[in-house]
């Protein structure tokens, strides 16, 4: 008895021991794996129906999911983020010579009626921006513009992604066959954890990404400057429950308005509650309604603390840490009930 203990324990022992180094191994990797296992979730519905297509043929199957991923995803991202990255940069240094104007004209429209209360009220919109592209251009011009380091970790992600997608199902049976929680309790998790995964990563970058579009084109067509940097911006705004849209819109009706423009500024107005119903309401209950009830709360508190703990990245990958946590705790709460 005694020795089967040792024996028990010695295992457990080397298991943890081994566990951690493994951590220690693949922890330079986190992001690249991670990204991978996500796009294979999202990519894989795309990949089976190439799979029957070409007669089961896996390899080419996952080969060309990758590829069409690389040319109408990978590639416009790179170019995108280096286009908003150079415009923050421009529009930062525009602001420290005062160039900027349209900057000057809001924070002048900001303080002139709080200034009649407060006499010595001064609203620094300047610094307010300022710190906002430091960041951006920091992190995602830093990001872009390290191109070794870019392609190096595109390059393992693609890698990664190709495998998971050709070989998901094998490395699935072969953990849930191992797993300490039996094979209908790790595969339960795992359904739940696909489930979870998909709705929130679907509603997180497709729902920004529709955001971003719907008020790219409505910044471009109403002559907003730095269109581009200042739809991004919003798009990540919009994630803010609520408030998000209506805050990234403010701004532009705001300056249409100081310039004179009444009837551009109503239309803006407008469309922007188009937005924000079609999009921020309509949207966004589709895709979490899709096997997600989370409060978007924690969303947000996901990516804000995703971005501040694993950088850029963690946009994708604060959601995917939530989602497999709600996945774990709602298969435990049901196990529990069955006890």
């Amino acid at each position: 008895m005694d020795t089967h203990r040792v024996e028990s324990n010695s295992l457990l022992a080397l298991f943890l021991g081994a566990s951690i180094l493994l951590f220690f191994v693949f922890a330079p990797f986190f992001a690249a794996l991670s990204l991978a296992a996500v796009f294979a979730i999202l990519l894989h519905a795309p990949y089976e129906k190439l799979v029957r297509l070409f007669g089961g043929w896996k390899s080419a199957a996952a080969l060309l999911t990758v590829g069409v991923m690389l040319i109408f995803f990978i590639v416009p991202l790179f170019f995108l983020g280096t286009q908003i990255a150079q415009e923050a940069h421009g529009l930062y240094t525009g602001m420290n010579g005062n160039g900027a104007q349209y900057v000057q004209t809001l924070q002048t429209a900001a303080e002139h009626p709080l200034q009649q209360i407060f006499p010595g009220f001064v609203f620094n919109l300047n610094a307010y921006i300022g710190n906002t592209l430091v960041f951006i251009s920091d992190n995602l011009g830093s990001l872009i513009y390290q191109t070794l380091y870019v392609l190096f970790e595109t390059f393992l992600m693609l890698f990664a992604l190709f495998f998971f997608l050709r070989d998901g199902r094998g490395f699935l049976a072969a953990f849930a066959r191992i797993s300490p929680f039996g094979k209908d309790t790790t595969n339960d998790i795992l359904d739940k954890m696909y489930r979870t995964i998909q709705a929130v990563m679907q509603a997180t970058l497709f729902v920004a990404l529709a955001r971003w579009i719907c008020l790219g084109i409505a910044f471009t067509l109403f002559g907003i400057p730095n269109a581009l940097l200042w739809s991004s911006v919003g798009a990540l705004l919009g994630m803010i429950p609520g408030v998000g849209t209506p805050v990234a819109l403010v701004g532009a009706v705001a300056y249409l308005y100081l310039l004179g423009n009444l009837p551009a500024a109503v239309l803006l107005a407008l469309l922007g509650i188009v937005i924000v119903v079609l999009v921020d309401n309509l949207l966004t209950s589709y895709f979490f309604s899709r096997g997600l009830q989370v409060s978007p709360v924690f969303i947000l508190f996901s990516l804000l603390g995703g971005i501040v703990f694993f950088g850029p990245v963690g946009f994708v990958l604060g959601p995917l840490i939530l989602s497999v946590f709600l996945s774990v705790i709602r298969v435990y709460g049901r196990e529990e009930n069955r006890a």
